[in-house]
């Protein structure tokens, strides 16, 4: 059986500065009956059904939207839907008059980092502290290859093993390491995946939404105090 991801982080690396183009943050949550494939113009965002996925990408305009059930092919669709520049939106999939859409629930806008243009300058000098965490974030298509390969284990002790030595070696946002989280089942495992991931976060001021992930009240204060040690 497929392991469900219920949230999926990515976001497109630029190469040149921000300051040059437009980028947006897109969210699209659906209910837990309709994991869904997300696709944007045609080209497929995710191969692995989720409920939840945000993702960063240089773009704005008219965009085809498409959501694809792979358990119920029948409900997929697709729906234009306009992107203002610089902007926040988030998208729920409802049923509207009957049938499926994007419904826009949230938008607001992005304020981006100047980003040196000096192309001597060390990773410290043009790392301004505009987060509070480690720096910079691992690329995505090292995390989504880690992704495969974790889908691809049978038992959840070599799933774990994969997950923790990704987050113990790499830099990666809170909503990521969420999604890690939720490929295993046992929140023994999930705790020892925040104890590998503690000081490999993007975004540590976002480090408590992990507890969204424990469902037993022990675990949930285990994770609580692994989060407050040290700071």
């Amino acid at each position: 059986m497929k392991t469900l991801i219920r949230t999926l982080s990515i976001t497109s690396l630029l190469v040149l500065s921000l300051a040059a183009f437009s980028q947006c943050r897109i969210r699209v949550e659906s209910p837990d009956s309709l994991p869904f494939s997300f696709s944007m113009n045609e080209k497929t965002v995710n191969q692995i059904p989720v409920l939840s996925l945000t993702l960063d990408q240089p773009t704005s305009g008219k965009i085809n939207f498409k959501a694809d059930f792979p358990a119920r092919p029948e409900l997929s669709f697709t729906q234009v839907i306009t992107i203002k520049k610089n902007t926040s939106v988030e998208f729920a999939i409802e049923r509207s008059k009957g049938t499926l859409k994007f419904i826009l629930k949230g938008e607001s806008e992005m304020i981006f980092p100047e980003m040196s243009t000096n192309a001597d300058s060390d990773s410290s000098a043009a790392n301004t502290p505009n987060h509070t965490g480690c720096y910079p974030v691992a690329d995505d298509a090292a995390y989504q290859a880690m992704l495969t390969g974790v889908e691809a284990q049978p038992f959840e002790s070599k799933k774990l093993s994969l997950l923790a030595e990704f987050a113990s070696k790499q830099c990666i946002r809170t909503e990521q390491l969420r999604a890690m989280m939720s490929i295993l089942t046992q929140e023994d495992n999930k705790i020892a995946l925040l104890i590998a991931s503690k000081n490999h976060i993007y975004d540590p001021e976002q480090i408590r939404d992990v507890l969204n992930e424990f469902y037993l009240a022990r675990n949930k204060q285990k994770a609580t105090e692994i989060i407050e040690a040290g700071r």
